[in-house]
C-alpha cells in the first residue's frame, strides 16, 4: 500500500494540533481566541477566493482597488 504524502501531512498537522491544544489546556481563553481568529480568517479567505473566481468582485474604481486586485488574484 503506497503512502499518500498529503494524508501523511493532514494526519501530522491535525495531531500537532491536538498536541498543542491539549498542552495549553490551562490557557483557555487565549486557545479559544487563537482558534477563533484563525477560523474566522479561513472563512474570509475562502469567500474571497470564491468572490474573485465567481467574478462577483465589482471593481468600480481601479484606482484604490488595487489591493483587492492583488489580494484575490484576479
Amino acid at each position: 500500500m503506497p503512502l499518500d504524502s498529503i494524508a501523511l501531512i493532514a494526519a501530522a498537522t491535525f495531531t500537532l494540533g491536538c498536541a498543542g491544544i491539549h498542552a495549553l489546556r490551562r490557557h483557555a481563553d487565549a486557545v479559544t481566541r487563537v482558534l477563533t481568529v484563525l477560523a474566522y480568517g479561513l472563512a474570509a479567505a475562502f469567500g474571497w477566493l470564491l468572490a474573485g473566481r465567481g467574478d462577483l468582485l465589482g471593481l468600480s474604481d481601479p484606482i484604490p482597488a488595487w489591493a483587492l486586485v492583488a489580494t484575490a488574484g484576479i
